[in-house]
């Protein structure tokens, strides 16, 4: 399995416990320090999708600023 897939089930986890928590009225102080870390919990995760490198992704060619990486640039059409 792919480490972003892996991080993405965790982020996943740990937003369900936290709303499961809020929901049935566990202590305040648990509830606020999973609110808290949940920013370095969304960050790990963007930080780990935008590092996977395991699609490869084609190079840009000189004058392009970005493409589609799923779509060949004849079929875009013009802007």
């Amino acid at each position: 399995m792919n480490r972003s897939v892996i991080v993405a089930i965790i982020a996943t986890l740990y937003l369900l416990v936290y709303i499961i928590l809020y929901v049935l009225g566990a202590g305040s102080g648990l509830v606020t320090i999973l609110f808290t870390l949940s920013p370095l919990v969304v960050l790990w995760l963007v930080f780990t999708v935008l590092k996977d490198d395991s699609v490869p992704v084609r190079e840009l060619e000189d004058g392009e600023e970005w493409g589609y990486a799923d779509r060949q640039k004849e079929t875009l059409g013009l802007f």
